[in-house]
């Protein structure tokens, strides 16, 4: 099972949904969820903090997350 973690609430969470819906991917439950599962795709999506996001892909939690640039640089190592 692939998982994909996007923003729970803001300004990105609606544009992740349509991208992912624009993708092919149909959904079951609701955004006040934590966990959505993806009908058509072996895939989960993670509904979290986007401040959480990073650490959720460096320690394997999702193998994937959306978030904006700002997120991006603020948790980037420069290794």
């Amino acid at each position: 099972m692939v998982r994909i973690a996007i923003q729970k609430s803001g300004r990105l969470t609606e544009k992740s949904l349509e991208l992912l819906e624009a993708c092919g991917m149909s959904f079951n439950g609701s955004k006040n969820q934590l966990m959505l599962q993806v009908n058509n795709f072996p895939l989960e999506i993670l509904l979290v903090r986007d401040d959480d996001i990073p650490e959720y892909v460096r320690k394997g939690i999702c193998e994937l997350g959306i978030v904006g640039e700002n997120v991006l640089w603020e948790h980037c190592d420069d290794a």
